[in-house]
């Protein structure tokens, strides 16, 4: 190391040690005061953080109400909503009472706003109610039906072996109990209609469409009679066995037998012949009857065509004459047993039992027939609901829940569906 670096070397150590010496006169904070201030700053930090969060905190707490929101609109969602209500013209409805029009329209107000209407003349009840529609079962007459429409709305209007469905829509229905025909006439919306004899998925009916449907035989087999059966009442002559509680109620002594066939036709003489046919053909049951009874009922139980024997016996049965319906009835059964025919007159037998004197025990005696008959027939889903109402009115628990079971495994969304799965689960 030369002189020169020497002596810059010294001069540095002297500026240092000069230095040192100033700090050390400087007056320097207590350790305890710098960790205040430290204390008061961060302190102050902490104030600005809370009273302007930062947006990242702004939008976790935007998120979290968010999440909260949701929440809350889930659980009302999931909340089980409450049965519908109804009213039978101002009267608070009871689910399964049997509600009959006579002389003027009877309406059903629902509380989701729904409305049904019957005619002068129908019978209908509510079979069951949910917080998504109603079941009505239509017994005889008409509907005007108009249910608000939702997303998620169901009802079932049932007649006879045919269930409307509708989500939302106005339309008329009518169940002929005679003919066993379906009538619907569009308004407005959509429905569908299934049945035993429906096709799957089931028919389609939008406004302004009508249609008339029907699972019953055709009404042409009543003309396949023998064509001799109605000649005896223009001509006795050609077929003299045709009347003989006529023949022997005439003089016995007589030694020409022309004589006491020509007395017997005086009753036929205001009746043309065949005209109780024609009137069952075109649907006139009352004058039909009133012309069997003029010509003599025991003359047609013993020419009569099974499927005639039971259309006379349903208009007896509307006449309010119990007893002549079920003599028709009941000869159907004698007469073409294990005909389709003697299931019907079964049906109906069951059904004057039940609607006409409360007879529960024979009523479902006569149901049991029909199914036993004809499992799969038209009439088996009535058949075997009203089983089940005669099995509960007669207090039958087990009974009832054995036919409560076979209906909700036949018919699961049946007229009877609602009253089945109360009793299974152990409703009585």
């Amino acid at each position: 190391m030369d002189v020169r670096t020497k002596d810059i070397a010294a001069l540095g150590r002297r500026v240092a040690a000069h230095q040192d010496a100033a700090l050390e006169r400087l007056a320097r904070p207590r350790a305890a005061d710098r960790l205040q201030a430290i204390y008061r700053k961060e302190a102050a930090l902490s104030l600005r953080e809370r009273a302007a969060p930062s947006r990242r905190r702004l939008g976790f707490a935007l998120a979290a109400a968010c999440v909260a929101a949701s929440a809350l609109f889930f659980v009302a969602l999931s909340r089980p909503r409450d049965a519908l209500t109804y009213r039978v013209d101002g009267s608070p409805g009871v689910v399964g009472r049997w509600v009959a029009a006579d002389a003027s329209r009877v309406g059903l107000d629902f509380s989701d706003g729904s409305r049904v209407d019957l005619a002068p003349g129908t019978r209908a009840r509510v079979t069951e109610v949910g917080p998504l529609g109603a079941g009505v079962l239509l017994e005889r007459g008409s509907l005007h039906v108009r249910v608000v429409h939702r997303d998620d709305t169901r009802w079932v209007v049932a007649g006879g072996p045919f269930e409307v469905h509708v989500i939302g829509t106005e339309f008329d229905v009518t169940w002929d109990t005679e003919a066993e025909e379906l009538a619907v006439s569009m308004s407005a919306g959509r429905v569908r209609v299934l049945g035993s004899c429906v096709e799957p998925p089931g028919r389609a009916v939008a406004a302004p469409e009508s249609i008339r449907l029907t699972c019953a035989a055709p009404r042409a087999a009543a003309p396949q009679a023998p064509p001799p059966a109605p000649d005896p009442e223009a001509s006795p002559p050609a077929d003299p066995p045709a009347l003989p509680p006529s023949a022997s109620a005439a003089a016995p002594a007589q030694a020409a037998p022309p004589s006491p066939p020509a007395r017997a036709e005086a009753p036929s003489a205001a009746v043309p012949a065949g005209g109780w046919r024609a009137h069952l053909a075109a649907g006139k049951l009352a004058e039909a009857l009133a012309d069997v009874e003029l010509l003599g009922i025991d003359v047609v139980l013993e020419r009569a065509a099974g499927a005639e024997l039971v259309e006379l016996g349903s208009a007896a049965r509307l006449a309010r004459k119990p007893d002549v319906a079920a003599r028709f009835y009941q000869t159907a059964r004698a007469r073409f047993a294990g005909s389709d025919a003697a299931a019907v007159a079964a049906y109906h037998l069951g059904r004057m039992a039940f609607d006409g004197r409360g007879a529960w025990a024979e009523a479902e005696r006569w149901f049991a027939v029909y199914l036993a008959e004809r499992p799969r027939g038209a009439l088996a889903p009535e058949a075997l609901g009203r089983s089940l109402e005669c099995a509960r009115n007669l207090k039958l628990h087990a009974r009832a829940r054995e036919l409560a079971a076979r209906y909700l495994a036949a018919y699961p969304n049946g007229a009877h569906a609602g009253l089945a799965a109360t009793i299974a689960g152990g409703a009585d």
